[in-house]
């Protein structure tokens, strides 16, 4: 908004200048109203693009299912699977993806196989709040929670437990970190109604580095929108807080209320 009214001061300035030069040649009332109100129809056409998002999104639809954000401020409840009990596929995570996005995921596996990546038909997907435990209990153990912090979400905090994120898989077993990879997945991944969940310089935002193998699904209309209009994170999309963990778990939103 500053960016605009910044614009809207220079012109005004500009059509300042433009009303004296006008008067000096006997202009008329009426061309000095015209050029004020193309400044005033540019500033808003600026104004309006910049309001496209955060998008507004109201609770209990589709597009607050769709994306809902899991990150270090808006956990999910340890008991929370959408299930329902049922879990579906095939990997040491205990589950699949929910239908829409095992789909996408499906598709967009096999158009990069097709462009040549070496990337493996299964995934890391669903995990359950007392997997992703014992996964942070570990690196825990192994390395610090400083260091557990800055690679592994903590229990309820990881988007894998929406059903809605994987990561990809190497043919060789291990994560595809590719620079190719990445570029290939941000010009290609909206198409399938994925988006690189922790792009490029935006751990501040996100609350993790660079993981362009950690997949989130959000629709084909969503991922559309955030590429068309040039945005990296679904936090700056939805105006959801992230960044890093609440010092005090009691300024936590739950992931399933942040849309009241």
């Amino acid at each position: 908004m500053k960016k605009g009214l910044g614009i809207l001061a220079a012109l005004l300035i500009i059509a300042a200048g433009g009303y004296v030069a006008l008067n000096q040649h006997s202009a008329t009332k009426q061309d000095i109203k015209k050029t004020v109100s193309k400044v005033k129809q540019s500033v808003s056409r600026e104004t309006s693009a910049q309001k496209k998002y955060p998008i507004k999104i109201k609770t209990g639809t589709e597009a607050a299912k769709l994306l809902i954000v899991v990150n270090k401020k808006h956990p999910l409840p340890s008991d929370y699977n959408p299930y329902n009990g049922a879990v579906t596929g095939n990997n040491p995570d205990g589950g699949g993806l929910m239908t829409a996005a095992n789909e996408a995921k499906s598709k967009l596996i096999l158009a990069m196989q097709q462009a040549g990546f070496p990337i493996a038909s299964n995934v890391s997907s669903f995990r359950y709040y007392s997997y992703q435990q014992s996964l942070y209990d570990g690196y825990v153990t192994q390395h610090g929670q400083s260091w557990a912090d800055k690679y592994s979400a903590r229990p309820g905090y990881s988007e894998h437990q929406s059903g809605m994120a994987f990561d990809l898989v190497g043919e060789d077993g291990d994560l595809p970190t590719s620079t190719t990879m990445y570029n290939w997945l941000k010009n290609h991944a909206y198409k399938y109604g994925l988006i690189i969940r922790y792009p490029k310089g935006k751990a501040s935002i996100t609350g993790y580095d660079q993981e362009q193998w950690h997949l989130r699904y959000i629709g084909v209309k969503y991922a559309t929108e955030m590429h068309k209009w040039g945005v990296a994170t679904l936090e700056e999309f939805t105006g959801i807080s992230g960044g890093d963990y609440n010092s005090d778990k009691s300024a936590d939103v739950s992931a399933l209320d942040e849309y009241k």
